[in-house]
């Protein structure tokens, strides 16, 4: 990593940091400053192109760290940014600063360009209606990779279309305003500085139904209890969003399986199975 950092113009030195499964991560520090340096081998400086774009659009609303340099080293791409000493906070406020999120609004459903989550593509195509977008531009493209990659079977195609249709019958008249998103909301991709103040990081952001985010954060855990009640106070969510939650979870696990394979199968499989309810 010596070679880059030169790249870089840092007399540094370099720490691994731990927690992404993604990409290398490091604390960067010459003594005066510290960064956070993000690096993927064999991968085109476009990568973090997008998550640059991301960090900018939430900039609007939220706290995130500063982009010092992006591109691409011998083919590898790399991400400088601002290095946020984490402290403790307060889930309410974090509720507060997701709902500034959620209070931008679009016309269209989708993103003037498309972007990644994790390593996979994430189409943003523009359309009018919610569930067309979510059912072409985010489970089918997944759908799609998961058969390429032999994780979608016969089974799971007949379940799918039974799912499909059972949605479009429930809410499929089910008014939604397309609201930017962080797209990538688990416990890992935020956090809160040492004043208090919440962070957000790792965005795959488009425009969509807030409940992705909300959904997110109800996967995989890290959220207290008070962050859904503080987040329903400011932002009222619509009735039957408890039954929409797994729903927009099956984005995340359809992600899950193309990238770690069947340990997510099951999960996938339990969520299909809802249309045959």
């Amino acid at each position: 990593m010596n070679d880059l950092l030169e790249f870089l113009q840092l007399q540094a030195k370099i720490i691994p940091v731990t927690g992404g499964d993604i990409n290398q991560t490091y604390r960067v520090t010459d003594g005066q400053q510290n960064y956070f340096l993000k690096y993927h081998p064999q991968m085109s400086g476009d990568f973090f192109t997008a998550e640059v774009d991301g960090l900018s659009e939430l900039s609007n609303a939220v706290r995130v760290p500063k982009v010092y340099q992006h591109g691409s080293f011998k083919e590898n791409a790399f991400l400088l940014l601002e290095w946020i000493e984490p402290g403790e906070g307060d889930q309410k406020d974090l509720a507060q600063e997701l709902s500034k999120i959620h209070q931008i609004n679009a016309i269209k459903f989708g993103y003037k360009k498309n972007n990644f989550m994790g390593l996979l593509p994430q189409i943003n195509t523009r359309e009018k209606n919610w569930w067309d977008f979510y059912f072409s531009h985010r489970l089918e493209v997944q759908i799609r990779i998961a058969n390429e990659r032999n994780h979608w079977t016969e089974e799971r195609e007949k379940n799918y279309q039974l799912f499909k249709e059972w949605v479009y019958q429930k809410w499929g008249t089910m008014s939604v305003v397309p609201t930017l998103l962080h797209g990538d909301f688990w416990s890992g991709n935020t956090f809160f500085d040492t004043q208090g103040q919440p962070v957000f990081v790792d965005p795959a952001v488009s425009f969509g139904h807030r409940e992705m985010d909300l959904a997110m954060s109800q996967l995989f855990g890290g959220f207290r209890q008070e962050f859904i009640v503080s987040y329903q106070e400011i932002m009222p969510m619509r009735e039957g969003w408890q039954d929409r939650i797994a729903i927009y979870q099956l984005y995340y696990l359809l992600v899950h399986l193309n990238i770690f394979g069947e340990s997510y199968g099951e999960s996938v499989d339990r969520v299909l199975a809802l249309g045959g309810k």
